[in-house]
């Protein structure tokens, strides 16, 4: 039923729009010497890197839109009429997903011709609501350390942190390349983009044209958001061939020392080199561009055995080491120091198609390839080097665009989208069971073995987008209907403590095979050693807008959008958990099919009708999703996939001391069956009455232009959240009474637990 409602909704919408982040527009009225209105003058703005033209007509009331143009510029604005002298205005650049206008008096043609050249400031575009546009220039001129999107987005006023808008966390943003959605929607990526556990990013920098940063955009078209909106654009090829070869480097040396310490920087290394190339196949028609990026760090790790402040001499560790080689055949690796790699690739390549003058074509591929090795040594933690493990990334992402007019009253924007991502950890060494060994105190640890994370940790990713809007130009309308749709497919591979996690007092409990504590998670399912979660699921957008011009001054924007997720696959049943919550809950639930209604309204007022001053403001309505990951563990950790082992050596009984009191099992494969007792299983469940995150926002702003050709810019913004998400440990006793009064003089009053259910 749905793939039929999907598939009427694409016929419904096969002959419409203009995408939202991908593009800029231009619009105004057109009017003779006295002020009347001209009907039917030829607009021609003309892209003068390319040579790309854009025509359309003034209608009954003189006001033209032209929309899908190339962001950025210069362009060449002329207006024509038969009998009256042409006006010519040259326009330095259009900002990305906004709209310029430029008003135009033309006189008879015995009049003198002039020719102004007009940069599209603040107060020339026409947006609502908060946003900070960065060109090409500003993206050129930034220091940047890590050569990032997030570092070029830090100049945005309300941002608080990498990628983090108005306090909001970066897993709850919309990240947008060429109109397609590249944010990491499982959500495991502590910048919020894929690829960034291999510490790569989505994109090389230098192949970014221009980025936009939104947090109360009104325009119905933008969503899945309740941080920010950001939006990029990637470079395309001119009539102008054009190339750049760079390298860029930082070692300890490019850093200063600590300031309380005053101790120097442990030595690294990180180097980019990269080459970007473009320009004309056919002059006029048809464009390149490619770019080529390679990252290489090396960042050696500090507190080494032996080295001030680490938590083992030489002779300890190679005391460890030995005893594991010569007792279990089990090389511990480096204690010496490790040279941590982290490796990324990307290639990306662009080809622009001016397929006539009513429509464009673009199609563009990114492919990324990165790696980053973990391990970490500090005066409280020491893994041995074959602890560490490597984190793996592959993408690679497809995107068609099709940008179409066809009459002055109607413009279309197709983009569909392709995204392989695969996500897998490899251990180093051969594998075996993970070991805790404390040192000193509970809080010193040594690591040996395959990391318990790493061993059964792979998750794959493959997304399909298909987005379509729609521009009808009536009179002083401007109306948008639009459809954005997101199809998703995961597998996902985590079981941890999957070869074991062995705790032990001390080294000399090592010695003596005397183990503290064992943990093993293992199969629940007969034939299928590593089950992995595997479900399929979408998101759907639907929305429509009106857009009123009132006079030259005076514009409100108002419409409605729907939002709906749906997740395909249904969980698995577990008659244990009903009965243990009596209906509660149920791992089957799966929250679907929420229709989240988002209605929002701007205005742009032009106060003195000059464009020096401009108030403007909204308010609305934006909803965002979830990661992914949390719908995923519902369909691993419900009970019947996995089983888990926990027993420690607290007990008297002989059947339940770990591994029934035989000591360390050293086979990965065998480590399921080192408990006899203890078996547990961990579930994840969500509340029937869950929501997906929704966010109320108002603001009002205002640009003026000071002398000096200066830009001020205000902004007061205001949010509430509507739904958000909450966490609590359903698995609790009720409460038992509240903490000693004692502690706090009195005042503390929290609620104690004493035991699960």
């Amino acid at each position: 039923m749905l793939k039929r409602i999907f598939i009427l909704a694409l016929i419904a919408f096969a002959i419409s729009a203009q995408a939202q982040v991908t593009s800029s527009s231009l619009a105004g009225n057109v009017k003779k010497s006295g002020g009347e209105a001209l009907i039917g003058a030829t607009v021609k703005a003309t892209h003068e890197p390319t040579g790309t033209v854009y025509t359309t007509q003034t209608r009954g009331d003189g006001v033209y839109n032209i929309v899908n143009m190339i962001p950025g510029g210069p362009y060449r604005l002329e207006v024509t009429f038969v009998g009256f002298s042409p006006f010519t205005q040259t326009i330095a650049a259009l900002p990305l997903g906004e709209t310029t206008r430029i008003d135009a008096d033309i006189s008879a043609s015995d009049e003198t011709l002039t020719t102004v050249v007009v940069t599209a400031t603040g107060t020339t575009r026409r947006k609502t609501g908060a946003s900070t546009s960065i060109s090409k220039a500003q993206i050129e001129a930034l220091p940047t350390l890590s050569r990032s999107l997030s570092d070029i987005t830090r100049i945005t006023p309300q941002a608080t942190g990498p990628n983090s808008f108005g306090g909001v966390s970066n897993r709850f943003n919309n990240i947008t390349i060429d109109g397609a959605v590249n944010n990491d929607v499982f959500g495991l990526a502590s910048n919020g983009t894929p690829g960034g556990q291999a510490n790569t990013t989505p994109i090389s920098l230098d192949a970014i044209q221009e980025v936009q940063v939104v947090l109360a955009p009104y325009d119905i078209t933008f969503g899945n958001f309740t941080g920010a909106g950001i939006n990029a654009i990637t470079r395309s090829g001119t009539n102008k061939y054009e190339g750049s070869v760079y390298y860029f480097m930082r070692n300890e040396s490019t850093v200063g020392k600590d300031p309380l310490s005053r101790a120097k920087t442990a030595d690294f290394s990180n180097k980019q080199y990269g080459v970007r190339f473009g320009g004309p196949i056919i002059k006029n028609k048809l464009f390149f561009f490619a770019n080529g990026e390679l990252s290489r760090i090396t960042q050696p790790t500090i507190y080494n055995a032996g080295e001030p402040g680490a938590l083992l001499t030489q002779t300890e560790a190679k005391d460890i080491a030995d005893y594991m080689r010569s007792t279990y055949n089990y090389d511990v690796g480096s204690y010496d120091k490790f040279d941590a790699e982290t490796q990324s690739d990307k290639i990306f390549g662009r080809i622009d198609w001016n397929i006539n003058d009513k429509h464009r074509l673009t199609v563009r591929h990114n492919y990324i390839k990165a790696y980053d090795d973990n391990i970490s040594r500090s005066p409280t933690l020491f893994r041995f080097g074959n602890n560490a493990y490597r984190f793996n990334n592959e993408q690679n992402t497809t995107v068609a665009e099709l940008r179409s007019r066809f009459s002055n009253r109607v413009s279309n924007n197709l983009i569909v989208s392709m995204q392989r991502i695969r996500d897998f950890r490899t251990t180093y060494g051969s594998l075996f069971p993970f070991i805790e060994i404390s040192k000193g105190s509970a809080n010193n640890g040594i690591q040996i073995g395959s990391e318990r994370s790493s061993v059964a940790n792979e998750l794959d990713q493959d997304i399909l987008e298909i987005t379509d809007n729609v521009k009808i130009f009536k009179g002083k309308h401007t109306f948008t209907i639009g459809t954005h749709n997101e199809f998703f497919k995961f597998r996902n591979l985590f079981i941890n403590n999957f070869n074991g996690r062995w705790t032990f007092s001390n080294i000399d409990a090592l010695k003596a095979n005397n183990p503290r504590q064992v943990q093993a998670t293992y199969s629940n399912i007969s034939g299928n050693l590593k089950p992995s979660a595997e479900f399929s699921a979408a998101q759907f957008g639907f929305y429509a807008q009106d857009e009123i011009q009132f006079n030259q001054q005076f514009r409100l924007t108002f419409g409605l959008r729907a939002d709906m997720p749906v997740v395909n696959d249904e969980p698995a049943f577990n008659k244990a958990v009903d009965s243990t919550f009596k209906g509660q809950y149920s791992t089957s639930y799966i929250p679907n099919k929420q229709l989240l209604w988002s209605p929002r309204i701007g205005f742009n007022y032009d106060v003195e009708g000059n464009k020096k001053m401009i108030v403007r403001g909204g308010a609305g309505v934006f909803t965002g999703r979830v990661p992914f990951v949390w719908v995923s563990n519902q369909f691993s950790n419900n009970g019947l996939l996995l089983n888990t082992i926990s027993v420690s050596d607290n007990t008297t009984t002989p059947a339940n001391e770990v591994n029934g009191g035989k000591g360390f099992e050293p086979d990965p494969a065998k480590q399921s069956t080192t408990g006899s007792a203890g078996r547990t299983f961990e579930v994840n469940l969500i509340d029937k009455d869950f929501k997906f995150p929704q966010v109320f926002r108002v603001n009002l702003g205002t640009d003026i232009r000071l002398p000096g050709d200066i830009q001020a810019t205000f902004d007061v913004m205001y949010s509430k959240t509507l739904n958000n998400i909450f966490y609590t440990d359903v698995n609790l006793a009720p409460p038992a009474g509240i903490v000693d009064q004692a502690y706090n003089n009195g005042a503390d009053k929290r609620i104690a637990y004493s035991s699960s259910t």
